[in-house]
Protein backbone atom coordinates (compact mmCIF):
# COMPACT_ATOMS: atom_id res chain seq x y z
CA UNK A 1 0.00 0.00 0.00
CA UNK A 2 1.12 3.43 -0.64
CA UNK A 3 1.58 6.17 1.71
CA UNK A 4 -2.24 6.73 1.22
CA UNK A 5 -4.21 8.89 3.54
CA UNK A 6 -7.82 9.05 4.66
CA UNK A 7 -9.53 11.78 2.85
CA UNK A 8 -11.33 12.85 5.70
CA UNK A 9 -9.17 13.18 8.70
CA UNK A 10 -5.68 12.52 6.54
CA UNK A 11 -4.23 9.36 8.94
CA UNK A 12 -2.48 7.65 7.48
CA UNK A 13 -3.90 4.06 6.11
CA UNK A 14 -0.65 2.21 6.79
CA UNK A 15 -1.10 2.85 10.19
CA UNK A 16 -4.76 1.25 10.47
CA UNK A 17 -5.08 -1.79 11.86
CA UNK A 18 -8.19 -4.06 11.82
CA UNK A 19 -11.69 -2.57 12.34
CA UNK A 20 -12.54 -4.29 8.74
CA UNK A 21 -13.24 -6.89 6.39
CA UNK A 22 -11.28 -8.50 3.20
CA UNK A 23 -12.78 -10.10 0.16
CA UNK A 24 -11.45 -11.79 -2.43
CA UNK A 25 -13.15 -10.61 -6.03
CA UNK A 26 -12.60 -11.81 -9.45
CA UNK A 27 -10.26 -8.75 -10.29
CA UNK A 28 -8.06 -9.42 -7.54
CA UNK A 29 -9.15 -7.82 -3.75
CA UNK A 30 -11.48 -5.52 -1.92
CA UNK A 31 -11.12 -4.50 1.94
CA UNK A 32 -12.75 -2.32 3.94
CA UNK A 33 -11.62 -0.97 7.35
CA UNK A 34 -12.17 1.80 9.67
CA UNK A 35 -10.26 4.55 10.64
CA UNK A 36 -10.17 6.32 13.84
CA UNK A 37 -12.56 9.00 12.90
CA UNK A 38 -15.25 6.64 11.66
CA UNK A 39 -15.59 6.89 8.00
CA UNK A 40 -15.14 3.41 6.66
CA UNK A 41 -12.30 3.22 3.42
CA UNK A 42 -12.85 0.80 0.27
CA UNK A 43 -9.56 -0.28 -0.59
CA UNK A 44 -9.73 -2.74 -4.21
CA UNK A 45 -6.12 -3.95 -4.50
CA UNK A 46 -4.05 -1.69 -2.19
CA UNK A 47 -5.23 1.44 -3.81
CA UNK A 48 -7.92 3.86 -1.73
CA UNK A 49 -11.23 3.47 -3.90
CA UNK A 50 -13.88 5.60 -1.51
CA UNK A 51 -15.00 6.32 1.67
CA UNK A 52 -17.75 7.27 3.41
CA UNK A 53 -18.84 10.34 5.85
CA UNK A 54 -18.80 10.47 9.10
CA UNK A 55 -21.60 10.73 11.17
CA UNK A 56 -22.84 14.09 12.03
CA UNK A 57 -24.27 14.18 15.66
CA UNK A 58 -27.09 17.54 15.96
CA UNK A 59 -27.84 18.69 19.46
Amino acid sequence: MTDERCPRCQWPMTELRGGGSRHPVSTGRVDYRRCICGAWLLIVNDTLAGATRTATIEA
